[in-house]
């Protein structure tokens, strides 16, 4: 019988265990046995796929679809299929496995490109990807603060006792340059079409994450950013580029997650500042959703 699990079963699966799944994923990404291509739009519908072979064992392969309608509910659905049977492994639904994953991809990318000594963390955005995002990077460095702003200062407030009730040493603040500036990690978590920072706030060395817009019109980061970044990577550069009408860093020179991984990044200098540019990368949700499957 295929297997249903929900949110329940995502929020007890290890962040650690979601971390190690999603660098597996990662190295297969740079070795070519993971196939991600960019996203498909049908019908108020968005979907990704993707497939995991190799390592002596025919994979997985499958997709997540959520819609993109202006709605108060985030449901998505994960199916995940075993390449050799064709069987239907299972199937993951509610709002919680997406969060998990784009949390943990910036972890991996965050325990790769940030300083060693990264201890404080800023939080601009305060709702799902923010909290994750500070979960996950606690799992990968050791957070002696964490700032949180928004604009709503109940929802900035909220999110910070959140975190300090899961242990984290949260604070809320009253602007995005208190959050921002002295941070040796920053990320961006906001729908905002313009920027919520600006680069002459972060001190050298610091990581940041922009997990919301960075189209060429619409983008929650400036584009000066890319002048002080000594190495700038996504998770998915098809998905980068696939934006209409392009993203904001067209330009510049773009690396892969799963690349600078595989190869290992040495910090040329701790003064660098280093760029995550999150879009999902496809198939990853299906890793996970595997990995979850056969530990539940």
């Amino acid at each position: 019988m295929t297997r249903l699990l929900t949110d329940a079963d995502v929020h007890a699966f290890p962040i650690l265990a979601a971390l190690d799944a999603l660098r597996e994923a990662l190295r297969a990404h740079a070795r070519g046995t993971l196939s991600a291509p960019a996203r498909l739009h049908a019908a108020n519908l968005a979907f990704t796929v993707g497939a995991l072979s190799g390592g002596g064992r025919q994979g997985v392969l499958g997709f997540r679809a959520y819609h993109t309608l202006d709605a108060p509910h985030d449901d998505q659905l994960v199916a995940v299929w075993d390449a050799a049977t064709g069987k239907l492994e299972g199937v993951v639904v509610g709002s919680a496995l997406g969060p998990l994953r784009t949390a943990c991809l910036g972890a991996v990318a965050a325990d790769l490109l940030a300083r060693p000594d990264a201890r404080t963390l800023g939080l601009i955005g305060s709702g799902v990807q923010a909290r994750a995002h500070a979960l996950a990077v606690a799992q990968v460095r050791s957070l002696t603060r964490v700032r949180v702003y928004s604009r709503s200062a109940q929802r900035r407030e909220a999110l910070a006792h959140d975190l300090r009730a899961r242990g984290l040493p949260a604070e809320a603040v009253g602007s995005a340059q208190e959050a921002a500036g002295g941070s040796d990690l920053l990320t961006l978590a906001t729908n905002s079409p313009v920027p919520v920072i600006e680069s002459g706030w972060l001190e050298p060395g610091t990581h940041v994450t922009t997990l919301g817009p960075k189209e060429r019109e619409r983008h929650e980061f400036p584009a000066d950013l890319a002048n002080r970044a000594g190495l700038i990577v996504t998770d998915s550069p098809a998905q980068l580029g696939a934006y209409p009408g392009g993203h904001l860093l067209a330009g510049a020179p773009v690396k892969a997650l799963s690349t600078v991984l595989e190869a290992g990044y040495l910090r040329p200098s701790p003064d660098d500042i280093t760029l995550f540019l999150s879009v999902g990368l496809a198939g990853t949700e299906v890793a996970l959703a595997h990995a979850l499957l056969n530990r539940t």
